[in-house]
């Protein structure tokens, strides 16, 4: 399984394939080969969370957000500090249980998602990719606040954050963000489900550790 740097692999199998077709008599050349770090899953690998800051919710959007909350979560109501102190310890959270910390101007919650509810709003792709969280927070941005995958990719409704701490500080007047969803990490049992079931992870839903010692790197690019 291919946790991080699926782009990298797919462009070096690409060039190797355009070299093999000039070159096809050489013998283990290098374009045949591409550095790789392999880690056993059960026992190296540790999933981190990207968190979601979400940019432009005006007066009426939050107003739609905070009215539309206990139709998808049961919404608990927690303080800023007590979400940063819980999602901060990531690393200890098991995750995949489609809970949420959201903070906007207006106060903090605790969300877990109602998966009856959104089992009706996700009808598309597998049945490992509609579980995962970060799917499920990417339905309830699309019925809250009309954020759907077009707005994403574009890049100035969503912003990403490794921090819990840091989201939530750049919620606010002085901030960045208008609201701040943290999430819990995916589980590596999810993630192997994904790729078994054919498909592949959505976008910012993982953050691996360890990450590899680099440096910089050169490939002779032959003509």
């Amino acid at each position: 399984m291919i946790a991080d740097g699926h782009h990298r692999y797919e462009t070096a199998v690409r060039y190797r394939d355009e070299r093999r077709v000039a070159h096809a008599a050489e013998v283990d050349p290098d374009y045949d080969f591409v550095l790789m770090l392999f880690l056993d899953v059960a026992s190296q690998l540790t999933v981190l969370p990207t968190h979601r800051l979400v940019r432009r919710v005006g007066a009426a959007d939050l107003a739609r957000l905070n009215g539309g909350l206990e139709r998808l979560f049961d919404a608990e109501p927690s303080t800023a500090a007590t979400l940063v102190q819980r999602f901060s310890a990531a690393g200890t959270l098991d995750g995949g249980d489609g809970r949420f910390g959201l903070v906007t101007g207006d106060g903090a919650w605790l969300l877990h998602a109602k998966r009856d509810v959104f089992a009706r709003l996700l009808t598309t792709r597998g049945e490992a990719v509609r579980s995962l969280d970060v799917v499920v927070l990417g339905a309830a941005l699309d019925t809250l606040l009309g954020i759907d995958a077009a707005a994403v990719a574009g890049g100035e409704r969503i912003a990403y954050t490794k921090s819990a701490e840091e989201g939530v500080a750049s919620v606010g007047a002085e901030g960045t963000a208008d609201a701040a969803f943290l999430l819990e990490p995916t589980p590596v049992a999810s993630i192997m489900a994904v790729a078994q079931a054919g498909d592949v992870m959505p976008q910012k839903s993982t953050y691996f550790y360890p990450k590899a010692l680099t440096g910089l790197l050169f490939n002779p690019h032959e003509q």
